[in-house]
């Protein structure tokens, strides 16, 4: 695909000091992104470094976890660096400190509201994933998914991931045709799709009951709110979210799905999906980012607040849509 054409193989030739990072609360998508370019460059006979926030519990059975720098970034200057499956600078968290100080930054994402913020820019708002997207890139530079199977795995995880199973409407043809190298590289889906998408611990359960006792909905919107004693009350983290707000979007009264969740003394996060109604612009106006049905933002004010400032702005969106 001409527009994957790219000079990654050749900018790394020299290249010692190798990181890659993806966005803060690192989800499949962003760990099977970051870890199937790791290994690749691996195996290219580099060192790459990976710098995630953390890697959750449930996607540690991923290939590529050992690459994981978990120590102080402060004297981290790179030769090379990859900012994968981020909107914008500001989402890398602590390792757009190192971002600044490499030599030669990439951006491999697909969020139809990134900046361009990287040296040299690899986005695809089209794409279903920054996995998809990795995988074209692997791709151009000779990847084959049967001789790495550790790669291809990490990349087929990502957009089970973020597709939830092939399911959202980012998923497209193409989507379909790289599963399917994926898959006849001999990917075991049937366990990927078990471990990305279905299991959960005992702390999750009681987390998404608590989520449910405080749901709402109002004019085709579906929300609830989660503090953090709330969340640390059930034994869970941040970490502990996913399925949520998609379990509110599925439910036969929701045009509209949000879930806020508290941060700090005065932040909270908001979660934003959208069946059919293009809620994209109205979270960048708060200072977010993301899909046309899919974004987050960070704002400041009690989860209560926040809730009511999105809710009330979607709402106005949908009657005079």
């Amino acid at each position: 695909m001409k527009m994957y054409e790219n000079n990654i193989l050749k900018d790394i030739e020299n290249a010692e000091d190798i990181y890659i990072a993806g966005h803060v609360n690192p989800d499949g998508d962003a760990v099977g992104s970051v870890l199937a370019l790791a290994l690749y460059l691996k195996k290219l006979g580099k060192s790459p470094r990976v710098l995630l926030e953390s890697i959750p519990e449930r996607f540690k059975f991923f290939s590529g976890t050992e690459l994981w720098y978990n120590k102080d970034y402060d004297n981290i200057t790179p030769d090379v660096f990859f900012a994968v499956d981020c909107g914008d600078k500001q989402r890398l968290g602590k390792a757009g400190e190192v971002f600044d100080r490499a030599e030669l930054t990439y951006c491999i994402d697909h969020h139809r509201t990134n900046t361009g913020f990287a040296d040299v820019n690899f986005i695809n708002a089209d794409a279903s994933s920054a996995s998809e997207i990795v995988f074209e890139l692997l791709k151009a530079n000779d990847f084959d998914p049967e001789k790495d199977i550790d790669i291809a795995t990490d990349i087929y995880a990502g957009i089970v991931f973020d597709t939830g199973g092939f399911r959202h409407n980012c998923t497209s043809r193409r989507t379909h045709e790289v599963a399917g190298l994926l898959v006849e590289g001999g990917v075991d889906t049937s366990s990927i799709h078990s471990r990305v998408l279905f299991e959960h611990t005992y702390p999750q359960a009681k987390l998404f009951g608590a989520a449910l006792n405080n749901i709402k909905h109002t004019q085709g919107v579906t929300y609830t709110t989660l503090t953090t004693n709330e969340i640390e009350g059930c034994g869970c983290t941040s970490e502990d979210l996913d399925g949520i707000v998609d379990f509110l979007l599925n439910l036969d009264v929701s045009e509209c799905a949000v879930l806020v969740t508290q941060r700090s003394e005065n932040t909270a996060k908001a979660s934003v999906r959208s069946k059919r109604f293009p809620i994209a612009d109205i979270v960048v106006s708060l200072g977010g980012g993301g899909h046309n049905l899919a974004a987050g933002v960070t704002c400041e004010g009690s989860v209560d607040a926040v809730a009511k400032k999105i809710v009330d702005l979607i709402v106005k969106g949908i009657n005079h849509g």
